[in-house]
């Protein structure tokens, strides 16, 4: 059959040799891509169809965790974001409530009513001195895409959780990040209008989150402003979140297309199965259309 040749010199080898990698080696040859010195025992790592000593590897080659900076080799984790992290991690860490990274025990806040990276909690909106423009500038979104508020006034609140509770009339813990503020007149048990105030939104959210909390709620504004009766939850809540969801799509971001996906998967029968059935429904239509019927004829179809 002939000398074997090495893959490294490409001469003969006319005394031991080693196999690897699919081809021949001198035994002197055979070298760690990453340091040039022999491997002199089996255990070695390939890479791109080259050798490394193992260490060589983890230090050179392998990815490393993102939290505690050890070389992953075996089994591990990677978020949306592409954030490689050891698996122990993952039961060990909070997550964000927004973005799902894991927060460091240095990270972590005390005493928020949210759970938020460092990443999130940068872009928090904290103040309403910050939300005014960027409200300012949703109303105007809103407005571009058919739907009008006729000059209302609206008014802006950033409030906590129990303070949301009692907006949205909930006893126990909530999970709604925003909320309508309104009032409806009846009269011997009937309906006669519902007046709308402005919007309450958590304070503390990541500035994309504010801003796609606004929005769903800016749908709800809309519906009670051109009189549309309450219907089921599933389809109010489906409309505000399709909203919503265009705002995201517009956006074209890493942050806004996570929260697009969200909305996509979201198993919640109200929120999710309502936002997929809303958004068939729009798909079918158009979204100019459906505004402009559910305007006029103030139905469900």
């Amino acid at each position: 059959m002939g000398q074997p040749i090495c893959k490294a010199c490409g001469q003969p080898i006319a005394g031991r040799f080693l196999t690897a990698l699919d081809a021949t080696w001198h035994p002197e040859h055979f070298l760690c891509a990453a340091c040039k010195r022999p491997i002199t025992d089996a255990r070695f790592t390939p890479h791109q169809g080259r050798p490394y000593h193992q260490d060589c590897y983890a230090r050179e080659i392998a990815q490393h965790c993102v939290y505690c900076g050890k070389p992953l080799l075996g089994m591990y984790r990677m978020d949306y974001w592409g954030n490689a992290f050891c698996q122990e991690h993952e039961n060990a860490y909070p997550a964000c409530d927004f973005c799902g990274r894991l927060i460091l025990p240095q990270d972590q806040e005390r005493g928020a009513e949210v759970v938020r990276c460092r990443v999130c909690r940068a872009s928090a909106i904290e103040t309403v001195e910050e939300a005014r423009p960027l409200f300012k500038q949703l109303i105007q979104w809103v407005g571009a895409q058919g739907l009008r508020y006729h000059q209302l006034p609206l008014s802006l609140e950033l409030c906590t959780k129990a303070k949301l509770r009692h907006y949205l009339h909930e006893n126990g813990p909530t999970h709604s990040l925003g909320a309508t503020m309104s009032v409806s007149y009846t009269q011997e048990g009937q309906a006669l209008r519902s007046e709308v105030s402005g919007v309450a939104v958590l304070q503390g959210l990541p500035a994309l989150v504010f801003e796609s909390v606004v929005v769903h709620e800016l749908g709800h504004v809309w519906l009670v402003v051109q009189g549309v009766p309450r219907a089921e939850a599933w389809r109010e809540e489906g409309f505000c979140e399709v909203l919503s969801y265009r705002y995201l799509r517009s956006r074209d971001t890493a942050e806004s297309r996570f929260r697009a996906e969200n909305m996509e998967r979201n198993p919640d029968p109200i929120y999710g199965e309502g936002f997929r059935r809303i958004q068939a429904l729009i798909e079918r239509k158009g979204f100019a259309r459906f505004i402009e019927e559910l305007e006029h004829s103030k139905r469900w179809q």
